[in-house]
């Protein structure tokens, strides 16, 4: 789907003070450091090398010889050309500008016509994995926690399909506080007795049950920015699905979702009506953005200490000081 881009919304942002933000935080060049869905894992192709804004900077991602995900930040420590305009040559990453080279683990392995390379002549890597139908990169040196998870079910139990739903003018946790807000789950969504039975909150997951004579559902939210959720109806059906999105820059993110349905009942169905099962899903999943959408881009949003909560935004105040206490950091090449 064609997306616009952070450049092109760049004079609209700038029209409304901290779109897209908290309300009266000024950015501090940190991000919660956490999974981050970059791409769909189908569009990553041995050989090439790909360019995405991440962090308020720039990152690349290809392959390595192994066809294994190298998540990396994009400009060359020589004069900043973005590496995402080279090639891949030896199996490294060759700069446009004046063809250094670096290796899969960052380090400088050739510049030409020299002999000795610099120490400080290095790009730096990101953690990154493959799952779920997508390349995800960590914001930190070392991931805090495993890779999101579907409550109730292993990925092996799953068929599924991933996603990309663009780039947004919001903070991903901004969107992702719906978990929490059970209010918001009634009024917009239409969702009868949302309200939980337990909500609990660890140091990098939430875990939230509801259960009513409508459905029970099991749902969690992994770094602040990535909902999993298994809810079940009377009738014996399932709804499977994951969503969330990357950090791109302050007030923008990078949107994705995961729809999935148990393998045992695609090998049932055969794979044309599984797939048009899969298909619906997709298009409830848009409705429930196309819901929270119109919303979401015109929000002045008000964090802890600011928002007016009743008793009933319990877990919604609690989460904002969740995110007060969140680790957060800088991009490595800031």
């Amino acid at each position: 789907m064609s997306v616009t881009t952070v450049d092109e919304q760049a004079n609209a942002s700038r029209q409304r003070p901290f779109a897209g933000q908290e309300y009266g935080r000024v950015p501090d060049g940190t991000y919660l450091k956490n999974w981050n869905p970059i791409m769909l894992a189908s569009e990553l192709v041995q050989g090439k090398i790909v360019g995405k804004d991440f962090l308020g900077t720039r990152i690349i991602v290809y392959r390595n010889e192994q066809g294994e995900p190298v998540v990396q930040s994009a400009y060359c420590p020589h004069v900043g050309a973005d590496l995402s305009g080279g090639e891949i040559v030896d199996g490294k990453v060759r700069c446009p500008y004046h063809h250094w080279k670096f290796a899969a683990d960052g380090r400088c392995a050739e510049i030409p016509g020299e002999t000795i390379i610099p120490g400080a002549a290095r790009i730096y890597n990101y953690p990154a994995a493959e799952r779920w139908g997508m390349i995800w990169a960590f914001n930190g040196e070392e991931p805090l926690y495993p890779l999101p998870e579907m409550p109730n079910l292993r990925e092996d139990e799953l068929v599924y399909r991933a996603f990309h739903r663009g780039q947004r003018e919001i903070e991903g946790w901004i969107g992702s506080s719906n978990l929490v807000d059970f209010q918001h789950l009634s009024t917009v969504h239409g969702i009868p007795d949302p309200n939980p039975v337990s909500v609990v909150f660890e140091d990098y997951l939430i875990t939230v049950r509801q259960e009513s004579v409508t459905r029970i559902a099991d749902t969690q939210l992994w770094g602040a920015t990535w909902l999993t959720a298994h809810m079940q109806f009377p009738n014996g059906s399932e709804r499977l699905f994951m969503a969330g999105s990357s950090q791109v820059a302050p007030g923008w993110s990078d949107a994705f979702f995961v729809v999935a349905m148990r393998r045992s009942d695609a090998e049932k169905m055969g794979d044309q009506a599984a797939q048009e099962e899969l298909d619906n899903r997709i298009a409830y999943m848009h409705k429930l953005y196309a819901e929270d959408e119109p919303i979401l881009f015109k929000l002045r949003f008000r964090g802890y200490g600011k928002s007016a909560l009743l008793r009933a935004d319990k877990y919604f105040g609690q989460f904002l000081q969740y995110l007060e206490k969140y680790p957060r950091s800088a991009p490595f090449d800031v």
